[in-house]
């Protein structure tokens, strides 16, 4: 299995950056081992459990053979990873030329009345599989996406309404108002780990069983997610995501940049990025610490971005992420009036705007990481999210906050279902 490239320091070496690196990645001595325990034990362990990936084999062979679509119901870690795992690993316009028996798969991953309504009225109601995902099984907008679609198709197809029991699949907690429904309806039922938070659940059910019904060996994303663990154990401090870790809290902490960039050069892998800004922030941002997470996208962002980057203020630390071989060879014309693209390939002009991108920031002596996938794949797709997955439950050490609470997501769910209950009364 090819591994994930880290090269980093390519813009400029400060000894007081450097040493504060050092001293981070000695406090990461001793940190891998110590998430072993309580409360992410489950987010380490979950790769290695077969009996997960078990449950979720056994329901894609026994889904409803007449179904034409698919969607997940869940918001933020209940949909963000199905999202990216999909965009990473099928075909961009899978839904455009899928053909029968494959399935359409549809995130709304929001509660938009406008976005949502246009999808619930699309859907076929008697060949429409809905997955629905909430760890609580009390989050607010995923009942009510799971409700107002049941009235939909309700409104449309009475009798199709009343079939969905057998078209509905929810993966919760233990206990909550999701499971307690699921059982009411006679619904299949998959794990949520009690240990494991929401958007580290992306290798659970949760990010795993839509891709798997539409075909992804989610088995090989686990096996990479398996091997850069290995490998960042097998090294001292956390390997290279006790680097990335001590990079980013030393660039942060010492020299103020606390805005990342992660700049993407594979539109298969930008929501990827939206996954791993959510996760950075919502382990992260506590007691006024954590930098701020910005996605973007190469080559467009040269045009938006790259002027404040390269010429406005240095409180930023740039992560480019980028993929090996392209599966498409899409040629230019020798007759292009441009001479310098006549002739080449379409990836030719992509990784020479990649690399002035990255020349840019050097020369403005920009910090900049540089993580390189030998090709997307579910192997790289899988050592990608691990390693990221681990660079952020030991930044937490670092900043010496709990990455795996959320405290300020719940004040304001308080607020929002408080506001709706008054509005009843």
């Amino acid at each position: 299995m090819a591994g994930i490239e880290i090269e980093s320091g390519r813009a400029r070496t400060e000894p007081e950056l450097e040493a504060a690196v050092s001293g981070a990645r000695e406090r990461l001595g001793d940190a891998l081992a110590e998430l072993d325990g309580p409360p992410a034990a489950g987010f380490l362990s979950v790769p290695h459990r077969s009996d997960l990936l078990r449950e979720v084999r056994r329901f894609v062979r026994a889904r409803p053979a007449d179904l034409t679509d698919v969607v997940q119901l869940g918001i933020g870690g209940s949909s963000l990873g199905a999202r990216a795992l999909c965009r990473a690993l099928l075909a961009e316009r899978h839904n455009q030329t899928v053909r029968r028996p494959g399935l359409r798969f549809h995130l709304p991953d929001n509660i938009d009345p406008d976005s949502l309504g246009e999808l619930f009225e699309m859907l076929p109601p008697r060949r429409t599989l809905v997955h629905v995902v909430s760890k609580s099984g009390s989050t607010l907008e995923t009942l009510a996406q799971l409700f107002a679609l049941i009235e939909s198709f309700r409104r449309r197809d009475g009798r199709g309404a009343r079939a969905l029991r057998g078209r509905l699949v929810v993966t919760t907690g233990a206990s909550g108002a999701l499971r307690e429904f699921a059982d009411q309806e006679g619904a299949a039922r998959l794990t949520f780990p009690d240990d494991v938070a929401g958007r580290f659940s992306i290798l659970t059910a949760s990010g795993l069983l839509l891709p798997a019904l539409l075909g992804v060996p989610v088995g090989r994303v686990l096996a990479g997610a398996r091997a850069m663990e290995a490998r960042c154990r097998a090294e001292p401090g956390g390997g290279i995501a006790g680097t990335l870790a001590a990079l980013h809290h030393a660039h942060d902490t010492v020299r103020g940049r606390r805005i990342h960039v992660e700049w993407i050069y594979a539109d298969a892998l930008l929501p990827l990025g939206d996954w791993f800004r959510q996760l950075w922030a919502e382990s992260l941002g506590k007691r006024g610490r954590g930098p701020t997470p910005v996605v973007a996208r190469g080559t467009t962002d040269q045009h938006s971005q790259l002027q404040l980057y390269t010429e406005g203020p240095d409180d930023k630390l740039y992560t480019l992420v980028a993929a090996g071989r392209s599966t498409r060879r899409v040629r230019i014309g020798r007759d292009a009036t441009l001479a310098a693209i006549a002739g080449r390939s379409l990836r030719e002009v992509f990784e020479a705007e990649e690399r002035g991108t990255l020349e840019a920031l050097i020369e403005k002596r920009r910090p900049l990481i540089e993580i390189r996938l030998p090709r997307i794949s579910p192997d790289s797709v899988g050592q990608l999210v691990g390693l990221q997955q681990l660079q952020t439950a030991l930044a937490g050490a670092l900043y010496e906050v709990d990455p795996f609470d959320q405290p300020g997501v719940e004040a304001g769910k308080r607020v929002a279902l408080r506001i709706l209950e008054r509005g009843a009364g």
